[in-house]
Formats: structure tokens, sequence, C-alpha cells
């Protein structure tokens, strides 16, 4: 086992213990250690180096291109010195200081490849996991990347797939399953960080005396009724609390199939970490037929008024705001265009906002510096038309019951950055993009904001005021992770470039990550 230095250790505590104390980048090596830099998911970085008065002097000092064509959503994760960033099926160990090629590790599916996309590792004890698109999670040697093991996490001709970035916490790995578009039964899983075995399983789709079954109306539709978990987790410490986002129900668009709430779909689910049991849950969306599934990790916070809060923001387009201690809402304000948003849909077709997004895969973030909710979406519309009289489900193919697919988009689209008052909901200030923003939002002690758009530009920005400070054409779609952190006493950050997806965001340019610095 390679033993830390005193002062990577002081930084590396500092960070995971005290998340939101500040850091400068004389303070050694700072590091990014899981997909939303903390477990409570506030994506807030201690590092001050970088500022609003030198923040537009930033340049890119290295990238990496990863020679695949596909999605690229990943969040890099940074360990001492190392940067860790997946694509759909590869990982990929760089220097965080000059993106060279540490190490290369590339998975061979075994079975049908579902999921086409991959948002980060979790380290823990010299070893790096990560899902792939047929519904395993591997562990690799953190040093050389050989595969440690691998293990079957569902079967993928289903439509099962491991997609999100997993958490460790007290040898345990949480990872949930995707595919609610396919119809799986959606489940989320403890397995042992040692050998990769289940520790305990729980049902996203709760069937016979569990809890939540009988807002399923008609029992046979929980057997393809969604609900699978596509980005990370956030989980308390203190508490052993884990908070998971549960996705759509399906089918998506055709609602009379599954009449009733349909817990624990488009939903935040709290659980006993270690044990898997039931705490309690916030459904925002009951009964779903919008495809507006709770996708990111909600963020939990102290706010200034002393209480702990939940925050997340669906792809309703709506912020949405719990007290932790009552499971309460304390506030839901939109944070993007929201149209006939409760009526039927019809043969005829219905038009309603957000088509997709608000937040995608990446939700809000807290700044204890500034005391804000940062909070970046898209502002979309579409029409959408009910499908047929009758729902054919047909194993590992879509599942969407709507009459024309996900649906025709407006032709005009942009996005939002929206800093928000935590205790009252109030929009401080906003910053509309010309186009969607699905990018991570990370904020810092320095007083600065750093996410990215999908036309391709990466920006900084001053997180008190809003203003615009810094921009770079990445030349792709900059849809994935930011993460900062600091070697050898000097700050960077990294973004990810080139997202080519699905449905809305087609993409454009190549994978590529971009490291930028003073």
């Amino acid at each position: 086992m390679r033993l830390l230095s005193l002062q990577s250790f002081a930084a590396l505590a500092l960070l995971l213990l005290f998340p939101i104390a500040a850091a400068s980048a004389d303070d050694g090596n700072v590091d990014w250690m899981m997909y939303n830099g903390n477990y409570l998911a506030d994506r807030f970085s201690p590092l001050t180096q970088i500022t609003p008065q030198n923040a537009g002097s930033m340049h890119a000092v290295c990238t990496f291109q990863f020679g695949e064509v596909g999605t690229m959503q990943s969040g890099p994760v940074i360990h001492n010195g190392v940067l860790f960033v997946t694509s759909q099926k590869s990982t990929y160990a760089l220097d965080a200081k000059t993106c060279r090629v540490k190490w290369k590790n590339a998975y061979a599916t075994s079975g049908p490849p579902s999921g086409i996309t991959n948002r980060g590792v979790a380290i823990a004890n010299g070893k790096v996991y990560r899902g792939t698109p047929d519904a395993h999670l591997l562990a690799m040697d953190e040093e050389t990347g050989k595969t440690l093991w691998d293990v079957l996490v569902r079967d993928s001709s289903d439509g099962s797939s491991t997609s999100a970035a997993p958490i460790v916490w007290k040898n345990l790995v949480f990872m949930g399953l995707a595919g609610s578009e396919q119809g799986v039964k959606g489940q989320m899983y403890a397995l042992d960080a040692n050998d990769g075995h289940k520790v305990w399983t729980f049902d996203t789709i709760p069937t016979g005396k569990q809890t939540g079954a009988d807002t399923w109306k008609n029992p046979d539709s929980t057997l393809t009724g969604g609900g699978g978990t596509w980005s990370s987790f956030t989980l308390d410490p203190n508490t052993g609390t884990l908070y998971i986002p549960v996705a759509n129900p399906a089918p998506d668009f055709y609602p009379d199939y599954r009449p009733g709430a349909n817990l624990f779909t488009s939903s935040i689910v709290a659980l006993d970490a270690l044990t898997g049991k039931l705490r309690w849950w916030y459904q925002a969306i009951p009964h779903d037929y919008h495809d507006w599934d709770v996708a990111a990790a909600p963020v939990v916070f102290k706010a200034p008024n002393g209480r702990t809060l939940v925050s997340f923001s669906p792809k309703d387009g709506n912020l949405y705001t719990v007290d932790n201690a009552t499971h309460k809402l304390v506030y839901k304000v939109p944070d993007t265009t929201v149209l006939n948003q409760d009526l039927p849909l019809t043969l005829e077709g219905v038009h309603y906002c957000p088509y997709t997004g608000g937040s995608e895969w990446n939700g809000p973030a807290y700044s204890e510096r500034d005391k804000l909710l940062f909070v970046d979406t898209v502002d979309w519309c579409s029409t959408l038309k009910l499908g047929a009289n009758t729902v054919r489900y047909i194993r590992g193919h879509l599942f969407l019951g709507g009459g024309n697919g996900f649906g025709e988009p407006d032709k005009e689209n942009s996005g939002w950055l929206i800093a928000f008052d935590p205790v009252s909901g109030k929009a401080v200030w906003k910053f509309h993009a010309k186009t969607p923003m699905v990018a991570a939002v990370t904020p810092t002690a320095g007083g600065v904001v750093f996410s990215g758009e999908i036309g391709g530009d990466f920006e900084a920005f001053d997180s008190a005021t809003g203003k615009l400070l810094y921009s770079f054409y990445t030349g792709g779609q900059v849809a994935g992770g930011v993460a900062t952190y600091a070697v050898d006493g000097k700050q960077y950050v990294a973004a990810v470039s080139g997202n080519q997806s699905r449905t809305a965001f087609t993409g454009f340019g190549a994978p590529t990550v971009y490291v930028f610095s003073l």
C-alpha cells in the first residue's frame, strides 16, 4: 500500500471531512474525490487561487482526446495528481497537470450493451470503481488500471446498464440500474468494496407488501415500471443516509397503462446506507407522463437559517427544496420556462415546456461562501402526441408509449445558470445562455463558479453577481463534469467536451478532456 505524504493526507482530510473550509493551492494537493466533489454533493471547492480578478487570464494548459466517438458526460475525479475519466467502455488515468496517459483500461462487454454513456468513477482503498454498458461493476487497481474483479449486477438483455458514477462509504459501493426507457424494474444496490458481492438491494418499483406498492393500480405495470437511477448519489456520513434520485416510470408517455402515483419514480428516496432500509421519500412528480425524472443527485446542505435542506432539480423545470428533518417541501420555483404542464396528452399533440431539462444529469450546487444555490438548466419546449390505445413491451427495446417518440422539439432553445437564495428560493441572479446548459456547476471559495454550454463554451462566472469572467470554445458539447483541484500548489480546472448523446443532445466534436489554469 502506498503511503500518502503528510501534505497530501492533510489536503485529502480537509476536502472529505470539511468540504466547506477555505483552502488555497498553497496547501499542496487538493483532490476532487468523487463525481460531485464530496458526499453531500454540494460541489463546493475550498480553493481560492482563481478569483473574479484573475479568472480572465485562465488558459488551457493541456488536452486529451479519447480517440473515440460517442457520449462524453463523465465527471473527472482527481486523486494524488492523477485525473480519472471514463468513456462508454474505457477508463483513463491521466497526469492531472499534463494530461499524459498513465494507464487505460478497455472493457469488453459480455452482455448486450444497453447504456450508451458512463458518468465516472469512485476511488477508495487503492481501487477505482465504475459501471458498464452491460450492467457490470468493475474494480481496477488505482496504480496500474488492472481489473481486480468484475461482477454482473443485472442481466442487461432487459435494457439495464450501470451508467451512474458510484460512491463508496464504509466498504460499500453504491450503484443503481439505468434503463427506464427500456422498461426495466429499477433497483439500487450496495456491493462489497472488496469483492463486489451484493450486500443489500432496494426496489425502486415496490411490489407486494413493500411501501408504495399500492400506488401502482395496475400491478402488471410494475414488471416494466422504470424507476432507474443513472447519474450519481448523495450521502450524509453523519446520519448514514443515502439519497438516490429515481427516474421516470415506464412507459414514459402512456400514463393510462400505469394508473396511480407510481412510487418511487420521479422521486428522491432516502435509505439507511448500511442496510438499504427505507427512511423517507419525496415524490416531486406523481404519475409522471412527460419523462420528467429526477435524474441528478440532490445537494444536502445547512442553510443560513440553520436548517438542513435537500435541493434537487428534476427535468420538469423546477427547483425543489425539502426540509431534511420534516421531509416537507420548503419551496418549488421555476428554473427555466414551464408551460402546459398539467394538460393531458392528446392524439393531436400538446405543446409543453420543458421538453428535455430543466436539469439533466447534473444537479444543483451550493456555495458556503456565497450562501447561494446554483442550478443550470435547459430551456426547450416540444409537442408530444399520445400513443395508440395499446402498449407493446419488447424486452430490451424502447418502451415509450408516445405517438411521436420523445416528441417534436421546438427549433429554438437556450439555457440558464441561476443563483437562488437557498432559504426563500428567490433568484438572486440569472445568466441566459445561448444554448442549453447540462454540464456540472462548480462554485469555489475564490468566488468563481464554473460550468459550460452544449454550444461548446467552457465558462467561469463571478459567483456573487453572475458576471461572465472567462469563456473558452472547446469545439464540442460541454456536457459532463467540471472539477477543480490543486497539484503542487497550483489550482486547475478540468472539464470534458465533445458529447454526442441520443435524442435532444445529438452533439458534435470529439470526446476531450481540457485542463485550465492561470
